[in-house]
């Protein structure tokens, strides 16, 4: 499903536009087959019953139901809020550990209260909070609320901020984002990245993660990260560039680099997968707005081409990751570890698009 975020006012011409800069959001998203796991008597199969899962009537319920609307994200959450003036935006994804199904846990209401956590605090602040401080506060209410018994996540939340043209991140374990500029040699705007977030592993398929662990569920060796843990960096934030942030069932799947080039074929374009389909959805957006007849604004095309990548990404990777005929990241990076996985990796897919107009 793919949702716009606080969309910006209309008006009737470009030329009636305020010339300070906005930032347009969408996202999308996807959950993965739920498992079949327990027969009753006749052989029919259910789904595992899992403890601690999110009351729908709490407050935390009912921010991710005004979220999803409806849909379901598995057990990924993601979060976006906004200055009045959209000229700052504060977004996350987080990825619930699914090894907590395992001991009867609902890996969703970890990864969905801490995302809350952070809206809470962010919003309470004068102005939107660095994403490590928002990090670093929702872990401790997490850890403090008794209706969350356990569980663990990834997390990536970014602050981009056109008052001071920055972004800041803070990135735990393998969700990231991908920091894109057009670039000003491209007559077509062509899109290039600028900057993106490397995992954070302890090995394979092994990522960095924030828990809660009960004395009853601790064993040796246990994965436990802490806030401070979180990669952070700031970059600069320009008109024109756009910011994608994701859970690995996007990362594990679409390129965002080259890969390596023994991976590749002779014939294989020199250009990553994730830029090849921004190119094509440039192309055609910029052939379907030129045909539009009633007048738009930048900030309206620039928002229908937003809500155009959201959910054209997540429905590519939702189709990588069911076929074994495309040699996928989490493939190659199986092979780093001399493990045979062909094809992609069926996931819950979180992804957040941001665009400065």
């Amino acid at each position: 499903m793919t949702r716009s975020r606080a969309p910006l006012r209309s008006a009737h011409t470009a030329a009636t536009e305020p010339l300070k800069p906005k930032i347009v959001t969408a996202y999308a998203f996807a959950a993965k087959p739920r498992e079949q796991d327990q027969k009753d008597e006749d052989g029919k199969e259910h789904p595992r019953e899992l403890i601690g899962k999110i009351d729908p009537e709490s407050e935390l319920g009912k921010w991710r139901a005004s979220l999803l609307e409806g849909g379901d994200a598995g057990e990924d959450a993601l979060m976006i809020t906004k200055t009045p003036d959209c000229a700052t935006v504060m977004m996350g994804v987080a990825d619930g550990v699914g090894g907590w199904t395992e001991t009867g846990v609902d890996p969703s209401h970890f990864s969905n209260a801490l995302l809350y956590y952070a809206t809470l605090y962010a919003e309470k602040q004068a102005t939107l909070p660095p994403p490590s401080e928002a990090l670093a506060h929702a872990f401790q209410e997490v850890s403090s609320d008794a209706s969350i018994q356990a569980g663990s996540s990834t997390a990536c939340l970014l602050r981009l901020d056109m008052v001071r043209g920055k972004i800041q991140s803070a990135n735990l374990g393998d969700s990231g984002f991908v920091h894109l500029r057009p670039d000003p040699a491209s007559p077509d705007g062509r899109l290039e990245v600028v900057a993106h977030s490397p995992p954070q592993l302890y090995g394979f398929n092994t990522p960095y993660q924030l828990a809660k662990v009960p004395a009853a569920l601790r064993q040796p060796g246990s994965l436990s990260n802490k806030p401070g843990d979180a990669q952070v960096a700031e970059e600069e934030l320009k008109q024109g560039d756009m910011v994608l942030l994701m859970t690995d069932g996007f990362l594990d799947n679409v390129h965002c680099k080259l890969p390596p080039k023994e991976a590749l074929t002779p014939d294989a374009p020199q250009r990553p997968e994730l830029l090849q389909l921004l190119d094509m959805l440039q192309d055609k957006h910029r052939e379907h707005w030129a045909t539009r007849k009633q007048p738009s604004t930048l900030a309206e095309e620039k928002q229908d081409f937003t809500n155009i990548v959201a959910s054209t990404l997540m429905q590519y990777a939702r189709l990588c990751q069911s076929t074994e005929e495309k040699v996928s990241p989490f493939q190659l990076e199986a092979a780093r570890y001399g493990i045979h996985y062909p094809g992609g990796k069926v996931d819950d897919i979180a992804l957040v698009c941001a665009t400065v107009v």
